[in-house]
């Protein structure tokens, strides 16, 4: 016989299931936009995917010499790869044509960037 604590305990694991997996297709989906506009050199469009706090942070200026310094020293961006979540940042392989590094990214609740950041792995 179900008892209603398996009962909960069904439902509150669907409801984890359906967010955890929104939260994929939107990250997903956000990676491929920047990796898009990284390899197309669109500063404009980049600095838009950002909030407004981490716009204040930086300029776009900033943000034109950080991606177009990236792009000479390191080429293309050709895959962004899935490796973990950690304290609500996600963590990728960011394959470029010359090296491999570490992409951090966390997103605010409307899905713009609020954090980006590349290391060596």
């Amino acid at each position: 016989m179900i008892t209603i604590r398996y009962v909960v305990l069904i439902l509150l694991c669907s409801i984890t299931h359906t967010t955890v997996s929104q939260d994929e297709i939107t990250y997903k989906s956000v990676t491929k936009k920047f990796q898009q506009n990284y390899n197309a050199q669109d500063v404009d469009a980049i600095y838009d995917m950002y909030t407004t706090e981490l716009q204040e942070a930086t300029t776009k200026k900033g943000v034109s010499l950080f991606i177009n310094g990236c792009y000479k020293e390191f080429g293309n961006l050709k895959s962004i790869t899935f490796i973990e979540i950690a304290e609500n940042i996600y963590s990728y392989s960011a394959e470029f044509d010359k090296t491999v590094l570490i992409m951090d990214l966390q997103l605010s609740t409307d899905s713009k960037i609020s954090t980006i950041q590349f290391q060596e792995p």
